[in-house]
Order: structure tokens, then sequence, then C-alpha cells
């Protein structure tokens, strides 16, 4: 009988320890780490849900659930900001894309259901290689694309930012005007011509770069200026990214 009793006390207080800890788990809660992320789930999904997704391969779960919950995730538990907890966790850790963080997340989850080992280093292991290959061969495109350039070359412009205005979209649209440069240096380790402008087919110039404006404002960052573009005029010289030009045949 005492048995029965002790044994009795020992599976309570475990029992609403469990119930204690879901509570936390309220609306718009975002999880601080790997473990709350996993618990987060745990509570607030059914248990048929969690058996779905238990029994389904691996593979086959997570891709199914990368465009749905994982966009959840990686929208309202600040990935893509990268302000939250959790998103300061991973990025400690080696982890700076948000679709990597909330694969993690969900393959971590689907291991744990079924008792398996989560094998963190592994999978973190595994984004950073594809990141260091991803790297790697873009370098290796660009420095083939970079290649094509000398100096002395007359180029021309892509409008890789639209054009400035009607009148010039129209005049390269009647093959009436197109914006030529000539190249003055080279930067290989940049990507970067030093260009001289010939012509612009419009007095205004060219857009170079456009691109959002973010300043800092009691310790978040604020988007203070969008669509902010910069105009590159007839005669002058710049320094610009290889990919706004190509070579004149």
């Amino acid at each position: 009988m005492n048995r029965i009793i002790i044994t009795i006390f020992l599976i309570i207080p475990t029992f609403l320890l469990s119930q204690n800890d879901c509570k936390k788990y309220v609306d718009k809660y975002i999880p601080t780490d790997l473990n709350d992320a996993i618990s987060f789930f745990e509570c607030k999904w059914s248990k048929d849900d969690l058996n779905d997704y238990k029994t389904e391969d691996e593979q086959k779960a997570t891709t199914e659930l990368h465009s749905g919950t994982g966009r959840s995730i990686r929208n309202s538990w600040k990935l893509w900001a990268g302000t939250s907890e959790i998103s300061k966790y991973f990025k400690d850790l080696g982890i700076h894309h948000p679709d990597d963080m909330s694969s993690i997340i969900l393959t971590s989850l689907h291991r744990k259901l079924n008792d398996k080992p989560i094998e963190l280093e592994k999978q973190i292991q595994f984004y950073k290689n594809y990141w260091a290959e991803s790297k790697r061969k873009e370098i290796e495109h660009k420095e083939k694309e970079f290649s094509e350039f000398k100096i002395g070359d007359k180029i021309e412009f892509l409008y890789e930012y639209d054009f400035i205005s009607k009148g010039q979209e129209r005049k390269y649209m009647n093959d009436k005007c197109f914006v030529t440069a000539i190249v003055i240096d080279l930067n290989k380790e940049k990507f970067e011509l030093k260009v001289k402008l010939l012509k612009s087919c419009d007095k205004r110039g060219i857009i170079i770069s456009e691109y959002d404006v973010w300043d800092e404002m009691d310790g978040k960052l604020v988007k203070t200026e969008e669509d902010k573009i910069e105009v590159m005029k007839k005669g002058e010289t710049r320094w610009t990214s290889y990919d706004l030009w190509e070579t004149s045949e």
C-alpha cells in the first residue's frame, strides 16, 4: 500500500510540471532556443498532429512544412528580422539564414518525436558546408564573367535598376540609344569596374543602384528611406559592380 501511495506522489508532480510548462506558450510567444521551440510544438500541436508528423518520413515531413509552418516560424518568430532570442541563438551557432533555422527546428522536432538523436552539430555543419560550397561556386562564376572585361573596353549598360525616364526607355527599346561607358580600371577582389560614362540617353543620367536605408534607433534597425536610388551622369567616373554592364560586340 505504501508503495502505491509513493508511486502516485511521484507521478503527480511530473504531470503538473508538464502542464505548467505548456502554460507559457501563449499567443505570439517566441521560443528562446531549440529546446524551447521543440517544447512549443509539443505543447501547441494536438496529439494527432504530432503523431502524423512523427510517422511520416523525415525528409518528406520537413519539406512539406517548409512553406507553411516553416514560413510562420520565420515570420512570427522574427527570424528574418534577426531581433528575437532564438534568432540570436542560431546566429551564435553559425546559422544565419532563416530558412536553415526553421529547417533545423522542424528536423529536430521530428527526431525528438521519434526518439532519435537530434545531432544538432551535424545539422549545423551541413548548412555551413552548403553555404561554403555555394560561395565557392558564386566566386568561380563571378571570376569567369569578370575576366571578360579589360581596361579600355567599351561597355553597355544593362539597366538592372530600371530606366531613369520613359524617354530613356523608349530610346533603348527603339534601338535609338544605348548607354555606354569605357573601362578605366578593374578591382578583381570586389568584382568592380571603374568606368567613365560616355552616353546616358537622358540628361539625368542612369540609375546604378537602388536600396533601402536603415538607421539604428533605440537599439533597433528602422527603415528610414525606401528604394533610394543613386544616379550616374554622363562624363562621370565611378566604381560600379561589373554585373551592371556587358561588353560591346
